[in-house]
């Protein structure tokens, strides 16, 4: 294995190139990852291993992957939306910075500035196939129309007549982009102390968590440059060796990598047709895969368009929580939104909105905690036939904190999430939004925080929470809390998916600017733009969903593959099913038995979720099981 390179680039590098505008400029701007809390700079070079090194860092600073599912573009792998620069947040990339912060950024001492290159052969060879040969929607777009663009394959000498086809195009110009561009051009664009190769990406990520403070901890590393064919052993003819070999001189001479020999050798060739021969109809069905990415994404946008009028609508009419009293359609002033911040001034500490509809089976569960974290529960019924309330009274009045649970009864029939929210009116009573807001009226302390009748917080977050109190005190935040399904079989036993945690903002301030919009499947709460986050530690709450119930009747379909956006409950959906069917339990889903006498519920909460907490973290490698198998 060549050696990785550990030394900084030469002061020649560090200048300014000779050309106005270096190759791919806009990249290094708006792709260079900046962590000024980690002092970490991370130029990522396309197909050298960035993504696997992006969601590491990612998790290093507590991005959820839930925030990456938002991502709208037309990427064709759930793994590869990492690269939504707009969803790591304002100063996380170099392109945010400017002056004095900038040569801070890029001169302060101290700071670990990095990349990973990786060898020009395979690198041309998985950006030709993945991005070119599988049709990738961008790519289509962009360069279907060149002759040289790789057609359907029919046998395995096609693919290497048409990867010659493109090399052979390289020079023309007519095939520029950043996932084949030279290496060194972009690495030499910044001051970087270290260029490390991806056959030895272990001595990077060894780097990097040297350069960590001990109280932090990196998660492990993931290779993702996965090809789905091998690199033909006679991909590079004398011609197309001589275009990688002058092309790519650069990164041959600075990053040390050898140069490619010549390979006559016609059985190994032979051998690697007859073993790709019969993926080809894979090939085949991975190119319709993507071409259909990439008409979803054109009607996808088409949707999003009208997504952002419908909020914007909603929220002028809304008046973004300014407004003191919302009005509702059918003129029932008993139940209009009247916002208690502008009653009364909010004391301290955090009351917790929940909204039940028939969770007496959960509440026993669910409310004692929750009244040990907060100052008060409001607890909204929306008609419950199953003594809801009478439940909530008892588990209250158990946990000597009757005087701190509020009950209020909303008696309207309110749309469930899907179709039925599209179609009702946002000012309508009968809306998940209006709804929301009269519930969240109701608080009248400086927190308030979203709760369902079926999600159980762990004694971490317990204490998380009522520290927060004082900590937040005089300023602003949102408060994100992950959370698990736990699938309840039986009193002794359950299922907990501890691959796939929803980790949405749960909490935030009580005063104006906060309130809640129709969206498209669902209700969406307005926040400001750049408040602050806060992220409670991972194993803080399980939701309980219950196998010999129907989880899903809030739905009004359950089509979740319809939209990118619902693909969490997707998720939800199918191990539901699996287990309530008798399958077995789906990868990451984690059967549960509790000792004899013990509630299962109660044995997570009090010995599976802190021993779990004391265990190391490998949030990382499970985020990216999640990713691979969506």
């Amino acid at each position: 294995m060549t050696e990785t390179v550990h030394a900084a680039l030469a002061p020649e590098a560090e200048a300014s190139p000779p050309e106005p505008a270096p190759p791919f400029a806009d990249h290094v701007e708006r792709r260079t990852v900046v962590l000024p809390e980690q002092r970490i700079l991370f130029l990522p070079m396309p197909k050298a291993g960035c993504t696997s090194v992006l969601w590491l860092l990612a998790e290093l600073v507590g991005i959820p992957a839930e925030t990456f599912a938002q991502s709208s573009l037309p990427e064709v792998s759930p793994a590869l939306t990492i690269h939504d620069m707009n969803l790591w947040g304002d100063g996380r990339r170099l392109g945010d910075y400017e002056g004095e912060e900038r040569e801070r950024v890029l001169s302060e001492e101290g700071w670990f500035r990095f990349s990973v290159v990786r060898h020009p052969a395979p690198r041309l060879w998985s950006a030709w196939q993945s991005k070119l040969l599988l049709r990738e929607p961008r790519f289509l777009a962009t360069f279907g129309e060149e002759p040289w663009f790789p057609r359907l394959p029919d046998d395995p000498k096609d693919l290497i007549e048409d990867f010659r086809r493109f090399i052979a195009a390289l020079p023309g110009g007519s095939a520029e982009d950043v996932h084949w561009a030279v290496q060194w051009q972009l690495a030499a664009q910044l001051p970087l102390s270290h260029v490390g190769r991806l056959d030895s990406l272990d001595e990077t990520l060894a780097l990097l968590r040297a350069h960590l403070s001990e109280d932090v901890e990196l998660p492990p590393g993931n290779e993702e440059n996965r090809m789905a064919l091998p690199l033909p052993p006679g991909a590079y003819d004398d011609i197309a060796r001589r275009v990688l070999h002058d092309r790519y001189r650069d990164d041959f001479e600075h990053f040390g990598f050898e140069r490619v020999e010549p390979l006559e050798d016609e059985e190994e060739t032979a051998r690697w047709q007859e073993s790709v021969r019969p993926l080809i109809p894979m090939l085949s069905d991975m190119i319709d895969k993507n071409t259909r990415i990439g008409q979803l994404h054109r009607i996808a946008r088409r949707a999003d368009s009208a997504e952002r009028q419908l909020e914007g609508a909603s929220t002028r009419r809304e008046g973004r929580a300014h407004s003191p009293v919302l009005t509702n359609l059918e003129g029932v002033g008993e139940f209009n939104v009247r916002w208690a911040w502008a009653e009364v001034k909010p004391e301290p500490g955090f009351t917790a909105v929940v909204r039940v509809k028939n969770e007496a089976r959960a509440l026993p569960w669910v409310l004692p905690p929750l009244l040990d974290a907060v100052a008060r529960v409001v607890l909204v019924d929306n008609g419950s036939t199953d003594g809801t309330t009478d439940v909530a009274r008892e588990a209250a009045a158990r946990a000597g904190a009757a005087e701190r649970l509020e009950l209020r009864d909303y008696p309207f029939d309110v749309a469930r999430c899907g179709e039925e929210h599209l179609g009702t009116p946002a000012e309508s009573v009968h809306s998940l939004a209006y709804f929301y807001n009269w519930a969240f009226s109701h608080v009248r302390t400086s927190y308030a925080l979203k709760w369902d009748g079926d999600m159980v917080l762990a004694d971490t977050a317990v204490g998380a929470l009522r520290d927060l109190v004082w900590q937040l005190q005089g300023s602003e935040a949102v408060v994100r809390i992950p959370r698990y399904p736990l699938y309840v079989a039986d009193d002794r036993h359950a299922f907990l998916d501890i691959g796939l945690s929803n980790c949405e903002p749960w909490a935030w301030p009580n005063r104006p600017g906060y309130s809640f919009v129709k969206a498209m499947e669902w209700e969406q709460p307005i926040l400001p733009p750049g408040i602050p986050r806060i992220i409670l530690p991972d194993w803080s709450c399980v939701e309980l969903k219950f196998l010999d119930a129907d989880e899903f009747d809030h739905w009004s379909a359950t089509d979740f593959d319809a939209s990118e956006r619902t693909q969490r409950k997707r998720r939800e959906w199918e191990v539901f099913r699996s287990l309530a069917d008798g399958g077995e339990p789906p990868g990451d889903v984690v059967p549960i038995e509790a000792p004899e006498g013990v509630h299962v519920i109660d044995h997570v909460r009090a010995t599976w979720l802190p021993e779990r907490e004391r265990q190391p973290g490998d949030r990382a490698e499970r985020i990216l099981r999640q990713l691979a198998r969506l």
